[in-house]
């Protein structure tokens, strides 16, 4: 028999692992870390709300190297950087007909597909945010990059390399469950749309030493993050991903305007959303900052780095974060507002 299986449980696993129980679906949830296995398995899993509500659930919880079952779909919520790790424990479990479905960050798929066959590939681009507040217990919470807009869905889905089909549909309704969830044609369209958010707010957000609100009322910050934006989106049109707007909110020609000191109209725009963040909210990489932990910079504005020197594009901004983003995780430099002047040079 296959089984419906969420590889990590963090702030985006914790929340689905506890809907989809919730929801009579069964999950079996693998847990690489051992504080938080064995907190689930002593005393269940809870999802903070955004409400201020609470969620609760007891899946049933293993490690790793204790998975045996035949995986009929697989949710993966690891770091980028533990996804090949991830891979070799489901590759030999994955069924013929099983899907993977990375549910992480930055562009996952292109590492997955190799692996396990394009056609058990499946991305799911969230649009929503979550933070881990202890082990067993987890907060959803909205995302900076929607704050302004109210209709998008929680998560798109998309199959790697082909319009949306059964495959989507079948994880969509899953992931229904958990949030909106939307098939979409362009998944590395999405992949993109997203990366742009992910570089441009939490690289910043790490070296700045700084919240979701403080970073959109800091003037040095929104400056910073419009020309990472600026960079990504370039290096995503020479991917083959033109990105027309971002955030939902600002078209192209603004951003590169903005970027060139010709305008101030995305800076302003990131400015007036920074009143609508809770002043709690934090990007995910700030998260790992403030506990010690491996960020996965390499994956945003890194892999922007790298993709664009492939194609001859230049990414200043990028790569002079990413390098103060690896001194901060070093200890070598202190996340600060002041910090964040150093990536002029």
């Amino acid at each position: 028999m296959s089984r419906l299986v969420v590889y990590g449980a963090g702030a985006i696993g914790g929340q689905i692992a506890v809907r989809l129980a919730n929801a009579g679906l069964d999950p079996l949830v693998v847990e690489p870390w051992d504080a938080q296995r064995e907190a689930i398995q002593s005393r269940g899993l809870t999802m903070q709300t955004e409400g201020g509500g609470e969620e609760r659930a007891s899946p049933a919880t293993i490690a790793p190297h204790e998975l045996a079952e035949e995986v009929s779909l697989l949710l993966l919520c690891v770091k980028s950087y533990d996804t090949m790790d991830a891979l070799a424990v489901i590759g030999p479990r994955l069924a013929d007909d099983g899907l993977l479905v990375s549910m992480q960050n930055s562009i996952n798929e292109e590492w997955i597909a190799p692996e396990v066959g394009a056609e058990r590939t499946v991305g799911g681009v969230i649009l929503v945010n979550g933070s881990f507040l202890e082990p067993g217990r987890v907060q959803a919470s909205g995302s900076v990059s929607r704050a302004s807009l109210t209709t998008m869905p929680g998560v798109y889905v998309g199959e790697y390399g082909a319009p949306a089909g059964e495959r989507a549909r079948r994880v969509a309704d899953v992931l229904a469950n958990v949030w909106p969830a939307e098939p979409v044609d362009d998944l590395l369209h999405e992949r993109w749309s997203k990366m742009v958010n992910n570089t441009m707010l939490n690289p910043v957000s790490a070296v700045g030493g700084m919240r979701s609100a403080e970073l959109l009322a800091n003037a040095d910050a929104r400056r910073i993050a419009v020309r990472l934006a600026a960079e990504t989106m370039r290096v995503a049109e020479a991917e083959g991903h033109p990105l027309a707007r971002i955030m939902g909110d600002y078209d192209a020609v603004d951003v590169y305007a903005n970027a060139a000191g010709e305008s101030d109209v995305v800076e302003r725009g990131l400015e007036a959303r920074g009143a609508q963040v809770p002043p709690g909210a934090m990007t995910s990489m700030y998260q790992d900052v403030r506990r010690g932990r491996k960020t996965e910079v390499d994956y945003f504005s890194g892999i922007v780095s790298q993709k664009g020197a492939s194609h001859g594009i230049a990414t200043p901004y990028c790569d002079a974060i990413t390098a103060l983003v690896h001194r901060v995780e070093s200890g070598d430099l202190t996340p600060s507002p002041e910090s964040l002047r150093l990536v002029d040079g």
